[in-house]
């Protein structure tokens, strides 16, 4: 059963990965769709936060799915959901065709949002957040790789229609690579009113899903805007604009990596409030940044720094809140899907209206320094004690 619960886990993290390139592919993407398709920057804005507002509706409803189907059955069905949307999106031709299809891989990808976190601790309920930053890493280990690889493609005049239709395939064997669910038993969740009513009263709740709101808004700006802001007004080409953006990736993906061993020796609350405070003031230093190699280095420090919060965040309230944790972190996710997409939004409005270096400048500093001051408020009202290496009583037994 350690096999199972080991190739479960892999095939999870494989599941973050096409999710990471299916969201990835239009930021390096973005500037030949939108040329193909005519739409503006503001409109690109819209795109995502149309998306986010729909997974935002699935997240709510995903936990009443999860009990009554199982993770792993809604998991499937859900990369199947990708799968057509994605193939669908490779057939676009205008901003109303390609938001359809966006909305396709939107309900998809909301269900893998709520449910690969949670799967996680389900498989390692002993996890001490090293496990969830591990998964987390996928999601960067995507960014990075999608980003050079479709960069690439894209500067030797490969048409963007060909990448979408690559990841639907990659999602469909994906999808056929999950162990039965017979033969894996995960935890039942709880999908009742009452255990909604439980978490929704808890005033720790609100304020660690705002820290995760503003937390997942910075790292959705660098994500989404950064090839762009590359391509656009420094004048490189995707190639290029992907291997600077993905330093960014790898900063996360190192991060995350670390934190796994970090977080076995250090208080999680200590990690959180220092890579928030830390990503606050090296997120100011972008005023400086007036070339590709000081670009490239900014972004690897930002994502070293902001790696820790979203699935430490999650892990840390799953720890101490005492509610359903499969509940609790998939609406945890809804905070953090939404500031992910609300900050894209925000900045192709200031990108449109002034520029998007502006937006780099002053957008992104005012959600970074929030995650802290919420995150210890939720912390006092919580009454966390600090926590090392969690141990939680009942282990999973595959």
């Amino acid at each position: 059963m350690k096999d199972l619960r080991k190739r479960t886990f892999n095939v999870s993290g494989l599941s973050f990965l096409v999710y990471s390139l299916s969201s990835i592919a239009i930021s390096i993407c973005l500037v030949n769709i939108k040329r193909d398709l005519n739409f503006s920057l503001t409109e690109a804005g819209l795109f995502g936060m149309l998306c986010a507002i729909e997974q935002m509706i699935i997240l709510f409803i995903s936990p009443i799915f999860a009990a009554k189907f199982g993770k792993i059955k809604v998991l499937r069905i859900s990369l199947l959901i990708l799968t057509a949307g994605l193939f669908f999106f490779s057939k676009s031709i205008n901003f109303f065709t390609a938001l359809l299809s966006a909305l396709c891989m939107g309900l998809g990808v909301a269900n893998m949002e709520a449910l690969l976190t949670p799967i996680v601790n389900d498989l390692y309920p002993n996890d001490t957040g090293a496990k969830m930053n591990m998964m987390h890493a996928f999601w960067p280990l995507g960014t990075c790789s999608g980003l050079i690889g479709f960069g690439y493609l894209l500067s030797i005049g490969i048409n963007w229609r060909y990448i979408y239709i690559g990841l639907s395939i990659f999602a469909l064997l994906i999808c056929f690579s999950y162990p039965s669910s017979k033969k894996i038993k995960l935890p039942p969740s709880d999908g009742s009113k009452a255990a909604f009513k439980e978490i929704f009263s808890l005033p720790s709740f609100w304020l660690f899903g705002l820290s995760l709101f503003f937390a997942g808004g910075a790292e959705g700006a660098f994500a989404f805007w950064s090839a762009t802001l590359i391509q656009l007004y420094l004048k490189a080409s995707a190639f290029y604009a992907g291997i600077v953006t993905a330093s960014f990736a790898l900063g996360m993906f190192i991060g995350r990596s670390l934190n796994s061993k970090v977080l076995k020796k250090v208080s999680i609350q200590k990690a959180i409030i220092v890579s928030s405070i830390a990503s606050f003031i090296v997120s100011l230093l972008f005023i400086f940044v007036n070339s590709l190699f000081g670009l490239a280095v900014f972004l690897f420090c930002m994502g070293l720094c902001l790696a820790c919060l979203w699935p430490t965040i999650q892990s840390f309230a799953a720890a101490i809140l005492p509610v359903d944790a499969t509940a609790l972190m998939i609406f945890l996710s809804c905070f953090g899907v939404p500031g992910y997409s609300t900050a894209s939004f925000i900045m192709g409005i200031v990108g449109d209206k002034y520029d998007l270096f502006i937006a780099f400048i002053t957008v992104i500093p005012v959600f970074l320094i929030l995650v802290p001051i919420l995150f210890i408020i939720g912390c006092k009202l919580s009454g966390s004690p600090k926590l090392k290496p969690l141990r939680k009583k009942n282990e999973f037994i595959g």
